[in-house]
């Protein structure tokens, strides 16, 4: 398997298993932490998707967050954001759920238009990564973590445990 089909299929496997953890969320609970000091399910998909437009879109190929998505977004959801359980300081959810999904599309189709030597270009120094290609494979590791929040959050709902 060459590196471009193993970074999508890493993509793909991250977001069906977030979806699955959502699947049976009401949205209703969406803004509604699950403790004190506990993140939402609402940020946490927000966060993935600006996650991914600052990793990919903003490290891989020189764009700002704004040519991507609400310049906004940044303060709400990207890294140092805050969750807070007050629906009216977020978009609403069939936005938040839009966002999700667009910015994992145009990441795979950013990611069709690479070759293999493409994703050895060196990229802005980050601790996790020097290249291209790690910048694109820390989107599904970190779209992995913030799913094992949300398993997490489901836990603390009363929610089955989902594999």
């Amino acid at each position: 398997m060459d590196a471009i089909t193993l970074l999508k299929d890493r993509l793909t496997f991250a977001r069906k298993w977030t979806n699955d953890l959502i699947a049976d969320i009401d949205e209703s609970l969406w803004f509604t932490p699950p403790g004190q000091n506990l993140g939402h399910v609402a940020w946490q998909l927000g966060h993935i998707a600006a996650s991914q437009i600052v990793l990919v879109h903003m490290r891989c190929f020189g764009r700002q967050f704004g040519d991507c998505a609400p310049a906004d977004y940044m303060g709400t959801f990207a890294r140092g954001s805050t969750p807070v359980p007050d629906p009216s300081k977020y978009p609403p959810i069939p936005v938040i759920r839009d966002f999700f999904n667009r910015t994992q599309s145009d990441v795979m189709d950013k990611l069709s238009t690479l070759t293999s030597a493409d994703l050895d270009q060196s990229t802005e120094p980050h601790p996790m990564f020097t290249n291209r290609g790690g910048a694109i494979g820390m989107v599904a590791v970190h779209e992995a973590f913030h799913a094992g929040q949300i398993a997490m959050i489901r836990r603390l709902m009363g929610k089955q445990f989902l594999r």
